[in-house]
């Protein structure tokens, strides 16, 4: 997950310096927070793995998962790199991601969640 997210964060620094065209088989905004919700519980599930169990192939896990979403890779790539340098459509996607896998979580978690990010917001506003 941290590769994940190093990843998510060495495109948007760059996202600005580029403008990506829509891609012609775009995946829809829905179907691509679908994959990502997947995606995000498969690797968060291996982090709970035994130690000293097999690691897991991740590029194998990604691929069975768009094949389950009907999607092909490089249509995933394509629309992935488009929606991370399209922040105004990207950042509503993964605030949907958040809300629903955080919809899965037990009620004590959730709402501490919820406080936490609350009182992030509110530190903002003071600054």
């Amino acid at each position: 997950m941290r590769n994940f997210f190093f990843l998510f964060s060495v495109i948007f620094l760059f996202s600005c310096s580029h403008i990506v065209e829509k891609p012609k088989n775009l995946v829809s905004e829905e179907k691509m927070t679908e994959i990502l919700i997947d995606i995000y519980l498969h690797q968060q599930s291996s982090y709970l793995a035994e130690i000293g169990s097999k690691p897991l192939d991740y590029a194998k896990i990604n691929a069975h998962l768009l094949k389950q979403h009907s999607v092909k890779i490089q249509d995933f790539e394509k629309s992935y790199e488009y929606y991370v340098l399209n922040p105004d459509i990207y950042e509503p996607m993964l605030v949907e991601i958040r809300n629903r896998l955080e919809s899965r979580l037990p009620e004590e978690e959730r709402i501490r969640k919820e406080n936490l990010r609350k009182e992030a917001e509110k530190a903002a506003e003071e600054n």
